[in-house]
Formats: structure tokens, sequence, C-alpha cells
């Protein structure tokens, strides 16, 4: 088929002109629809108020070490914390240090540890923390906490009358939380004056540590009132 078939009636005139109409009308079409409804974020509202669905898609990294000390003895336990691409924010940043003092001739004689927190190596304004625990019971042990991002629990909300570019600035972790979070944990060897029967003598004890970090991505989508 050559061009003069293509137009040889008036209506195969119309449907040429149609076409190559529509093939222009389309892709200018898409160029300009983000500059007429907004910038970045989900359909194009970023600095639309509106309502809102909030989600965040969590990613958890975890490390874990068993160390065995005596008492007075100090392990520095060290976690580093790498920056992610600018789409994830950091949650948190946790340390748990477990112990189960299972070795003991008695009553009295429950082992402990004691914890402390250097964060000069980590970007960002953070509080030291000081903690301790025992390792008997169903408490056992410690744990400490920093929340990088300001009031961060990870559950999901709908929220109104906002726009996507505040949700964004409210869930910023502003950069921070980077580098080496370390945790110097001391035990606490609590063991009778001289030999027992079977000549046990509780002189260390094993403590399990595990760091958790929280990476999370915002998800936000659009809620529509259907009546």
């Amino acid at each position: 088929m050559d061009f003069q078939d293509l137009v040889d009636t008036p209506r195969k005139i119309k449907t040429l002109v149609g076409t190559i109409a529509f093939l222009v009308a389309f892709p200018v079409y898409f160029a300009i629809m983000p500059s007429l409804i907004g910038e970045t974020g989900p359909g194009g509202f970023s600095s639309s108020s509106g309502s809102w669905s909030v989600a965040f898609e969590e990613n958890i990294v975890s490390l874990s070490e068993t160390v065995n000390l005596e008492d007075g003895e100090t392990h520095e336990s060290i976690f580093e914390v790498l920056e992610s691409d600018s789409s994830v924010s950091i949650g948190f940043v946790e340390i748990v240090v477990s112990c189960n003092d299972n070795d003991d001739p008695g009553p009295g004689f429950t082992d402990s540890a004691d914890g402390n927190s250097d964060l000069s190596g980590v970007s960002g304004d953070f509080s030291d923390q000081s903690a301790s625990g025992n390792c008997g019971g169903g408490d056992s042990g410690f744990s400490m906490r920093w929340d990088v991002t300001p009031n961060y629990s990870g559950e999901g909300y709908e929220v109104e009358g906002t726009s996507i570019s505040e949700i964004e600035s409210q869930w910023d972790d502003g950069g921070f939380g980077i580098g080496e979070w370390v945790v110097g944990i001391t035990a606490d060897i609590s063991s009778p004056p001289g030999p027992v029967i079977g000549d046990i003598v509780d002189s260390d004890e094993d403590f399990d540590i595990t760091w958790n970090v929280v990476y999370y991505e915002l998800v936000i989508t659009p809620v529509f009132d259907i009546a």
C-alpha cells in the first residue's frame, strides 16, 4: 500500500490527519503534565495539601557476638552503621545485652553487667547512655536505644491537610547516625569467698550482644474520600 491509497477518500484523509495529531500531542502531553500538577512525589502532588496514608518499609541490619568476661573485665562492642541511599533513613539504633547466670553456688551470688556508650564516632548529636542489669531471672542483662529519626515508631498512619514534602521533612534523619557505635560492657561476677562443694567457683560469665539498626523508606499514598 502506497501513500496514495491512504488518501484516496475523504474518510481516509480524516483518519490519517487524526493519527498524526495524536502522535504529536501524546508525548507533548506527558512532557508538560508534571509542571502542571506539581513536582516530585506520588502523582506529582508533593507541594499540594491533601489526605495521605503514610507507611514505613523497614529493613533491619543486625550484628551479634558472644563474649566471656571475668570479674571487672570490659569488652568494647563496636557496631558500624553505614550510609544508605538518599531514599532510605535510619529509624533507630539499639544494643541488647543478655546473660544467664546458671552456675551460681547458691542464692546471693547473681552476676551482673554494666554498660557505657561512647558515641564520639557517630555523626549527629546523641547523648551517651549508661545501663546495668543482673544475669538472673526473666529480665536479664540490659538494653540501650537511640532514635536517629525523632519519635520513630514504624507505625503507619493517615494525615489530612498537609503535603508530601511536609511529611518527608518530618521523617528525615538529617543524615545522622552514621559511624561507629561503641558500648563498653563490664562484668561483675559475684562468687563465694572460697571453694564450695565440688570445688565449683563462679568466676566468669557469657554475654550475648546484639546490635540492631532499623533503616526505613517512606511509602506515601493518597487517600480518596469515596462517598
